[in-house]
């Protein structure tokens, strides 16, 4: 009874993708049953966590979004905007810049 209860409350791991300098990972999660009932009108229900791989510290977490049609990611990791942007509806502010020091990206490795 238990497991069937955290199955139905638990997001299940789907794929990860990472920043261009591999500072930062996102993993994307398929919504839960419950998630998906309360959602009944999404597509394709997921949460996406953004994480620091070293020291691996979780720096955000979405609510519930549709990526159907919409899971491009931007990675703003220069200032002024300091942000990730997976489609229109998960967005992470104040995201730390990958190095300090490091060559700007060209748009071709942060918005592909």
């Amino acid at each position: 009874m238990s497991c069937a209860l955290w199955h139905a409350l638990s997001p299940r791991y789907d794929r990860s993708h990472f920043s261009p300098r591999h500072v930062y990972r996102l993993d994307y999660y398929e919504a839960s049953w419950l998630q998906r009932l309360a959602h009944w009108d999404m597509h394709y229900p997921h949460v996406i966590r953004l994480y620091r791989i070293q020291p691996e510290t979780l720096l955000g977490e979405s609510e519930v979004v549709d990526l159907w049609l919409n899971g491009e990611i931007d990675w703003w990791l220069n200032p002024p905007v300091n942000a990730v942007q997976v489609g229109r509806d998960a967005v992470f502010e104040n995201i730390p810049p990958e190095c300090t020091d490091c060559p700007r990206l060209p748009d071709s490795a942060v918005m592909p």
